[in-house]
């Protein structure tokens, strides 16, 4: 008999166990009665409801306000629609600030301060040193392509006999009709005209055939000098050479907005030892745990960061981070300077970009899962109060709307394209650094300095960063002059 009681308080207790966790509805087939519905979804529904009652309440208390301004109150949420829109999108201008996603440059200021949270706990420490370790590789990777390119221009060439291009066939099409002016002589004292245009690699080969066959033929010299003409070296296209470093430069704008918004989160980040990461939104259940679930309530965010710690991002990270713009800046700009023809130009204008992406490549393939999962998951720093968000009023909404209109000036201001501007005085200012360091300007065009021949073959990254405080050392005798 006990054990008939025990048995039926048993399913009972199960039973109201199961409705508790499952849930019933009213049944709509024949003969009514409830049907069992998962919890969530019971949530859901009630949530639903509970939202459309809301929103009705809220409405109704919306016809007096509309009444008043002469609208429906359709026409009336229309204006609520448009104000919060003005709003949201003014704290946008405010902007966030984060740490720069799929980049080593990120995983080393984020995964320093992921640790530090945890008290070094040395699950992280790896994750820590393989940081600093591929940002390092990321650096000399890059730095290295460009002191190659570099050597390319101010040393290869050099031994080839190559001067700069500067604006040599810059007038190629009044040229190739009038050959008369000082503008049309090439570089080597001769016009330069559309059918006797070549790049150096062509006029090279077809000098180097012309003098091999006089060096053969010593009596027919004169005649094969004349017959044989190897013409001139210059661009294909001055305008296409200038459109393509336009559009490299457009290219590296991204990386600098980049190290803008790098610094913008070490000054504007509060300097104080705050977590970035705590503990968010858990379940009720805690039967069923999974690393999904613990993943997703863990929530990783920018937060204050030491003193300590910001001046070593500025030194470890920022800073070169900086020189290498500067240096891929100016080298990518000399080297498409230094590209005569139209087709090559277009290709290394893009393929220069491949140098910018490097870090994230290295982070793809080379960092481990979980820091880039913490790279993806990790939240911004707001620049506003979070509680200039808090719900307000409709009137409070509108009439702040109505503060938020820009002046005559403002608008004026915030109507030019700032970021276009911005890039054609970039590309003015490399271009100008171009031909000052390497071109003179004579008879009203920018023709290449005396060409001396370098001592050795060395090219360094002091020569790369500041070339005109250490200059590659070369002969005092040039050999090539545009006056000789």
């Amino acid at each position: 008999m006990l054990e008939q009681v025990d048995s039926e308080q048993a399913r009972t207790t199960s039973r109201s166990s199961r409705e508790a966790s499952v849930g019933y509805a009213m049944g709509t087939g024949i003969g009514g009665g409830y049907i069992a519905v998962p919890a969530g979804q019971e949530r859901r529904a009630s949530e639903g409801s509970m939202a459309d009652k809301n929103g009705s309440r809220r409405d109704t208390l919306r016809l007096a306000p509309a009444e008043e301004l002469g609208v429906s109150l359709e026409e009336y949420r229309q204006l609520l629609a448009n104000a919060k829109l003005v709003g949201a999108m003014k704290f946008m201008q405010l902007g966030k600030v984060g740490i720069e996603p799929n980049s080593v440059y990120g995983a080393a200021i984020l995964m320093p301060q992921v640790a530090r949270t945890a008290h070094w706990h040395r699950f992280f420490l790896p994750h820590v040193v393989s940081s600093y370790f591929y940002l390092l590789v990321c650096m000399f990777v890059h730095a290295t392509m460009l002191v190659y390119v570099g050597k390319e221009l101010h040393v290869m060439n050099l031994f080839a006999g190559q001067m700069y291009l500067c604006d040599f066939g810059a007038d190629l099409p009044a040229c190739t009709l009038d050959d008369d002016s000082e503008r049309c002589v090439g570089p080597f004292g001769t016009p330069v005209t559309a059918p006797r245009l070549y790049s150096w690699s062509q006029w090279a080969s077809r000098s180097f055939v012309r003098d091999s066959l006089a060096a053969v033929l010593p009596d027919q010299a004169e005649k094969i000098r004349t017959i044989a003409d190897p013409g001139e070296y210059g661009v294909e296209s001055y305008y296409c050479r200038l459109l393509c470093c336009f559009v490299y430069v457009i290219s590296i704008t991204q990386e600098l907005d980049n190290i803008i918004n790098m610094i913008r989160l070490l000054y504007n980040i509060p300097s104080e030892e705050q977590p970035w990461f705590k503990l968010g939104a858990e379940e009720d259940d805690e039967t069923a745990e999974t690393m999904e679930k613990w993943l997703s309530q863990v929530e990783v965010k920018v937060a204050g960061m030491p003193r300590t710690w910001k001046l070593v991002n500025v030194f470890v990270v920022l800073l070169p981070k900086i020189m290498l713009w500067e240096m891929t800046a100016s080298t990518g700009i000399n080297f498409l300077m230094e590209t005569g023809g139209i087709d090559d130009i277009i290709v290394n204008s893009v393929a220069l970009g491949f140098l910018l992406t490097l870090d994230e490549i290295i982070t793809d393939a080379m960092l481990s899962a979980e820091v880039n999962h913490l790279l993806d998951e990790c939240q911004e720093y707001p620049l506003y109060q979070e509680g200039d968000l808090h719900t307000h009023s409709d009137q409070e909404t509108l009439s702040k709307s109505e503060e938020l209109a820009p002046g005559h000036l403002q608008l004026a201001w915030e109507m030019i394209p700032k970021v276009m501007v911005f890039c054609l005085g970039l590309l003015f200012w490399l271009v100008t650094r171009y031909y000052t360091l390497h071109c003179d300007f004579v008879d009203g065009r920018w023709v290449s300095k005396d060409m001396h021949l370098p001592n050795s073959l060395s090219f360094s990254l002091a020569n790369a960063l500041f070339g005109r405080f250490f200059p590659v050392d070369a002969a005092q005798t040039p050999y090539w002059s545009m006056n000789a």
